[in-house]
């Protein structure tokens, strides 16, 4: 028994000095496509050329897309922040006035960056005229549809409007069976949030205007919840699905139709286990409005990188801003995007065949023309309002309220929240 607790000690001894040896890596990256399984080889590949190209090492950190806002403010309060972060565009807002994020324009130079990433694209990162984020990748979330499941149900025309839309749906839900006709998100409150925006400018609605008044309480707005309320009493959508369940649906040809940004093709490409032998089934396609001739829209969206500094002021030279500018190159911008059926934030990753060449990409950006900002997620209590927002829908779509109570008391709640962050109505 001596002899065995001494051996027990000498391992421990040796793990301890293994682990007081390790070597911390120079960077470490946080990041919700690390944690998707059809994305997990596309960063995997960005970490081995960074590394192979400066020596410098990465440490991936994984976080759902639902989770990363909690868990990156939680690194922020223990002080165990991540060096360079991957977000959304609409949280952006959320996350300016953390401590220590690099303003870009600070490192690298406004005319400099300006040279490099497409205008629209580099927008997104801007906050009272600094730039705390740069795109890695860019588009707008819009319409898919699943053309197996069109055929199937013998519809040979994409819908153009909403009547045509609940038509069509109708004709899936007698036709296929088993199956949810328009995959709407109708949980997590993220996903809800979204998809409801969608169907505000669907129907000519707005929820908050460019000066934080607070608008949704309009007959627009309950027009448009009433139609969705009227898709869950006639079965063609269905409760407790989020945007993961969303893509396995279409990928699985369970679903016709669903909202997502274009790297939609990569989920149904894994969803459905055929790889690209599952591209002729994908067809981006306009979100239907309400009224014919009215311009359809489409919501901002975008792949973000913000950064913390790991030397005051930030410099070129630091670890991860080597790994920003990585994320910037060509070697990246032309690999993780169109691996991710995503338009690159920089021009001349734009203008590569290997981007300018696919007939999605393009197809998308076609049916894609007008994309809006996400008129919740920009403000600094974009959290709160998400949450109320869905609360409603949630309640209108079970049947608890009607679209009409549900609308003002949406409204109503949202200007409490508007007036206590600060914006009067």
């Amino acid at each position: 028994m001596k002899h065995v607790k001494g051996l027990m000690g000498t391992a421990l001894a040796v793990a301890m000095l293994g682990i007081g040896a390790a070597q911390a890596a120079d960077v470490s990256w946080m990041g919700y496509s690390y944690a998707e399984e059809s994305a997990k080889p596309s960063v995997d590949k960005i970490i081995a050329g960074f590394t192979s190209k400066t020596g410098k090492t990465v440490e991936p950190i994984a976080s759902a897309f639902g989770d990363l806002q909690k868990n990156l403010l939680l690194r922020v309060r223990s002080h165990t922040q991540p060096d360079v972060v991957q977000i959304s565009e609409r949280w952006l807002p959320s996350f300016a006035s953390l401590p220590g994020l690099v303003d870009y324009n600070t490192v690298f130079g406004a005319d400099n960056l300006a040279k490099i990433y497409a205008p629209e694209a580099l927008a997104m990162g801007q906050v009272d005229g600094k730039q705390l984020a740069l795109p890695l990748m860019s588009g707008s979330i819009g319409m898919v549809a699943n053309n197996a499941v069109l055929q199937q149900a013998g519809i040979t025309e994409m819908p153009k409007t909403t009547d045509e839309f609940k038509k069509d749906l109708i004709a899936i839900r007698d036709k296929v069976p088993n199956s949810v006709p328009y995959a709407m998100a109708t949980k997590n409150n993220s996903d809800i949030l979204v998809d409801f925006q969608t169907w505000e400018y669907a129907f000519g609605a707005d929820i908050i205007d460019a000066n934080g008044k607070v608008v949704v309480d309009s007959d627009a707005s309950k027009k448009a919840l009433g139609f969705l309320v009227d898709l869950m009493k006639e079965r063609l959508i269905a409760p407790e699905i989020g945007r993961p369940d969303a893509r396995r649906l279409v990928g699985q040809s369970a679903a016709a139709f669903y909202l997502d940004a274009p790297q939609s093709r990569t989920f149904l490409r894994s969803f459905s286990g055929k790889g690209k032998d599952f591209d002729v089934n994908i067809k981006p396609m306009q979100v239907p409005v309400a009224n014919a001739g009215q311009e359809p829209t489409s919501i901002q969206w975008a792949h973000l990188i913000i950064a913390f500094q790991q030397s005051n002021p930030p410099t070129k030279d630091d670890a991860n801003m080597q790994f920003v500018a990585w994320l910037g190159d060509d070697a990246v911008e032309t690999q993780f995007p169109v691996e991710q059926s995503a338009l690159p934030g920089t021009i001349s990753a734009r203008a590569n065949p290997i981007v300018a060449d696919d007939a999605y990409l393009s197809a998308w950006a076609k049916n894609n023309t007008n994309p809006k900002r996400n008129e919740v997620g920009i403000w600094s209590n974009s959290g709160e309002l998400t949450d109320i927002l869905a609360e409603e829908v949630q309640a209108a779509l079970l049947g608890q309220k009607s679209a009409d109570d549900a609308i003002t008391s949406m409204g109503a709640r949202m200007k409490e929240s508007m007036i206590k962050a600060g914006h009067a109505q």
